[in-house]
């Protein structure tokens, strides 16, 4: 496949080079890949700068400058924010105004040639390990690196199914938003499969075979490596380890409403890490991956910090990137007046409720201060009403995954097994970290699963979960007047729409160079 092998860029021993292109890769010399698997596997550093440079393209792969909006997954984590009910943009600013108006979706636009390459791009460079980390390999460190790439290859099928087809089931039974089970979109066409062995242009595969041939075996096995290795939890939060693909495991389940397997994997993540507590954890800023939720991250120094073309240049106020200089990202109000008073985290906001907490602000209620790359504790209010911090605002590490997300999957799954108390404690024991007052009391499923979801659109505002959970629930993104009332509304005028999650501005098109340089897809085989 012409237009996705031709972006491989992988570092292997000077004794053999793979070309740009799969079809066309000539080894330098005359090691075959046996030998080759051979001597890597007796000095598996060889092979550690390609581990390595697959890390970093999840830190800061971009195919095409985008104004300096595309920069790996923090990238999606604010972009897909942008595109739901809860973040709004408070003014018509270039940079990521088209992703606010959901409209970014079409095969010319660069959006959806962005996202298209940068996955591909992880599955290609993962491929070119497993060709030599095989099965049937015994060094452990050879396993781990088999197990890394499993896991990248099927984190990079699962961000591509929130794209490029609409969710394996729209919604699910008994919720608020309807639909379930029998909206079933599992054999429309998602994206060709593309595996160590592939080395001709695939057709588009199923849904459901991305999911049971790709997605679900990858990171199983995964899984069972790092088990075996006693690699389940490693010491350092930027190893995507056992705990790392046990996350994406129990959201690939959700998405199957496999609700049993989701819960098994959710309590993996549980089991191993706590949440966080108390004003110096949740009020931090979000920017150090030494905090004990961070499940996977990256540590960003002065060598690799994008500066600029950063999530933190995008989403801090008191930096000196785009969000302090105009480029501001607020809370929609009505979602923002929902949170209780004693709850900590309306501190991630400001409004007239917590003043106190920032003298002589600016009048800018709804502003987010969730994430500040120096740290909230480095933050200092002057003489002249003004606010500083220290520099380095550019150096906020990056969070990837929160172990809180796995707590509120638990307290969802056993809400849709029907185990209702049981959710609700879990509710009610994650909350009370947040607002010690806190205490659901069960009435229906519906409404449960709704407060679920609220709970966890407050603790992931920015994080990109309210897209991916919109997607698997079948949450429109109701933006109107009529819904919320003028006087109530402070989404950009342009902005004020309904969108239901079956629309076509949820289901990216294929990159045009996609459909012209794949033989075994037509323009007939368009979103």
């Amino acid at each position: 496949m012409k237009s996705i092998f031709k972006h491989i860029l992988i570092v292997l021993p000077a004794t053999v080079v793979l070309s740009s292109c799969i079809k066309d890769a000539m080894p330098t010399g005359t090691i075959t890949q046996e030998r080759l698997a051979e001597v890597i596997e007796m000095d598996p550093s060889k092979f550690s700068a390609t581990i390595n440079g697959m890390y970093t393209d999840i830190q800061q792969y971009v195919y095409t400058n985008m104004s300096h909006n595309y920069f790996g997954q923090k990238s999606f984590d604010y972009l897909s924010s942008l595109e739901g009910n809860d973040m709004i943009m408070t003014g018509r600013y270039g940079m990521s105004l088209y992703h606010y108006l959901l409209d970014y979706w079409q095969e010319n636009y660069n959006p959806t040639n962005n996202r298209w390459r940068e996955y591909y791009n992880h599955i290609a460079n993962a491929n070119s390990v497993l060709k030599v980390a095989t099965a049937d390999m015994t060094n452990e460190t050879m396993l781990q690196y088999r197990a890394v790439a499993l896991g990248i290859r099927s984190y990079a099928y699962l961000q591509l199914s929130y794209l490029y087809q609409y969710s394996y089931y729209t919604g699910a039974d008994g919720t608020k938003w309807g639909k379930g089970a029998k909206y079933d979109h599992s054999n429309d066409p998602l994206v060709p499969l593309i595996d160590e062995n592939t080395t001709e242009d695939q057709p588009r595969a199923s849904v459901k075979d991305v999911f049971d041939k790709m997605i679900i075996p990858g990171l199983e096995e995964a899984y069972a490596i790092f088990s075996k290795i006693g690699m389940v939890k490693t010491a350092s939060p930027t190893d995507f380890d056992g705990c790392v693909v046990a996350n994406y495991l129990a959201r690939a389940y959700m998405i199957k409403h496999d609700w049993d397997n989701a819960l098994k994997y959710a309590q993996v993540v549980k089991a191993n890490y706590p949440v966080l507590t108390g004003e110096s954890q949740i009020l931090q800023g979000f920017s150090d991956i030494n905090l004990p939720d961070v499940v996977f991250g990256a540590d960003i120094t002065a060598d690799n910090s994008t500066i600029y073309m950063s999530f933190f240049s995008q989403m801090d106020y008191f930096g000196d990137g785009y969000a302090a200089i105009g480029v501001w990202r607020a809370g929609f109000k009505p979602f923002v007046d929902r949170i209780a008073d004693d709850d900590i985290r309306l501190d991630w906001f400001f409004t007239s409720r917590n003043m106190d907490r920032w003298p002589a602000m600016p009048v800018m209620y709804y502003q987010s201060m969730k994430f500040i790359g120096g740290g909230r504790a480095n933050i200092t209010y002057d003489s002249e009403n003004d606010y500083y911090y220290s520099p380095n605002w550019e150096l906020g590490d990056y969070i990837y995954l929160r172990s809180e997300e796995a707590y509120f999957m638990e307290a969802e799954i056993l809400a849709h097994q029907g185990k209702n108390n049981e959710a609700v404690a879990a509710l009610n024991a994650l909350m009370q970290t947040r607002q010690p007052s806190y205490n659901y009391t069960f009435t229906d499923k519906a409404s449960l699963i709704e407060e679920i979801n609220f709970q966890k659109r407050v603790e992931f505002w920015g994080e990109g979960i309210e897209f991916i959970d919109n997607r698997r629930l079948n949450i429109p993104v109701d933006r109107t007047d009529a819904t919320w009332g003028a006087a109530n509304n402070n989404h950009l005028a342009a902005a004020k729409m309904k969108v239901e999650q079956e629309s076509e501005n949820f289901l990216y098109q294929l990159p045009l160079s996609e459909i012209e340089n794949n033989k075994m897809i037509g323009p007939e085989d368009q979103n």
